[in-house]
């Protein structure tokens, strides 16, 4: 009997002590979110982190509404930009499971016009056939976003309209013949607007609109009953606010979101960033990943499938693979973190090593904020060990 008390007294104090050790953790991880906020660059930001299946952290902080001081709350609406390209992710690999395309498909398989697309600096065909999983880990040779800045490429150019301006996936498919590819595929990235090929595939073969298949095989199935890519009048009255904020304590209007549902609603939707959505939805897709495709018991995709998102792909330096950024991280042991930013300022990600599921949202295009997202994802890992093992074989 004194040995089973000794042993009941032990457990008690050692889950005593780890359940202070988690609440310090935690305090820890809100100061750095208040002293992020206290810089002047975020209004607001809301946090959520599930941990072997249970969420131990749930809150928000700050304001959502500079001007009405509203705060911001852990059901806000918030638009997630770039993060929104896990979900097209999502769904490429739900498509490749039910065997409608492969993720080393060329793009003429859907639209064998595509084969007259041509290197722009000689005229030449490209060495390789560009395919979807080029198309995923924008290593297409198609301009980029910051390609086409660079080089002074003309957006209201006639002949680009259908590269900048599709309302058809046709009229992509033309805007990058007409356009061209800026490097050879494969070669490295040229990050933005060519992943919106993966979304005009689908579309050709399946005959269904892209909103209608990430409703059918991604919102639907996980119940993410608050996640839209056309948001309605109503949503967008519940949006969250984006802002601009170079400068400390200085916030300007951003309506990028506003502008990207308007041209959803009239034109193609966007693979690239054009989803609307709640902490608890984002952090629901991000444990179907943690889950190795399974939700609520059901084995919605599998496993492998998903885990070829994760493979850095080549041209990338190893730092990207199918729509999902691949960072490493050595704090309180060696993690690899499958996530993706967005434009608006959130982050979500899984971590296999920790069994983690995390999510940062916030709606201020900051400069420099993969850093203030590390701090306090850096706070995280101070407070969860990594285990080994733990990671897709």
């Amino acid at each position: 009997m004194i040995r089973i008390t000794q042993f009941v007294t032990l457990f008690v104090l050692a889950t005593v002590a780890a359940l202070g050790a988690e609440e310090s953790g935690k305090q820890a991880i809100r100061e750095e979110i208040k002293s992020v906020i206290e810089e002047g660059l975020y209004p607001g930001i809301s946090i959520l982190l599930i941990h072997k299946g249970e969420v131990i952290m749930r809150e928000a902080h700050g304001v959502v509404n500079i001007e009405t001081g509203e705060p911001f709350t852990v059901d806000q609406l918030c638009w997630l930009a770039s993060t929104g390209k896990i979900f097209t992710a999502t769904l490429m690999a739900k498509l490749v499971d039910e065997d409608v395309l492969t993720f080393d498909a060329p793009i003429t398989q859907a639209f064998p016009e595509f084969v007259k697309i041509r290197l722009r600096e000689n005229g030449a065909a490209p060495k390789r056939p560009v395919l979807l999983r080029h198309a995923l880990s924008h290593t297409s040779g198609l301009p980029g976003n910051q390609w086409v800045k660079a080089n002074e490429i003309n957006e209201d150019d006639p002949k680009y309209a259908g590269y900048f301006f599709p309302k058809t996936p046709g009229e992509f498919i033309e805007g990058c013949i007409n356009i061209g590819l800026a490097i050879e595929p494969e070669t490295r990235m040229l990050y933005g607007r060519p992943i919106d090929l993966s979304a005009c595939v689908a579309e050709k073969l399946t005959g269904k609109p892209f909103t209608q298949l990430m409703e059918e095989k991604v919102f639907a199935p996980l119940g993410l009953q608050h996640t839209t890519i056309r948001p309605t009048k109503a949503e967008l009255e519940k949006l969250a606010p984006l802002y601009q904020s170079e400068e400390a304590g200085v916030f300007k209007p951003d309506n990028f979101g506003l502008e990207v549902a308007e041209r959803q609603a009239n034109r193609l939707s966007t693979a690239g960033g054009g989803v609307y959505s709640t902490l608890d939805n984002l952090g629901v897709l991000m444990q179907l990943h943690l889950n190795r495709g399974r939700h609520k018991g059901i084995q919605l995709i599998e496993a492998e499938t998903l885990e070829s998102l994760y493979e850095p792909q080549p041209g990338t330096n190893g730092r990207y693979g199918l729509a999902f950024q691949i960072m490493k991280s050595k704090i309180n042991g060696e993690s690899t973190l499958y996530n993706h930013p967005g434009y608006s300022g959130p982050v979500a990600w899984v971590d296999f090593e920790r069994q983690l599921t995390g999510v940062l949202l916030m709606q201020s295009n900051t400069v420099g904020r993969g850093k203030h997202h590390q701090r306090i994802i850096d706070r995280i890992h101070e407070m969860i060990p990594a285990e080994a093992n733990s990671a897709p074989q």
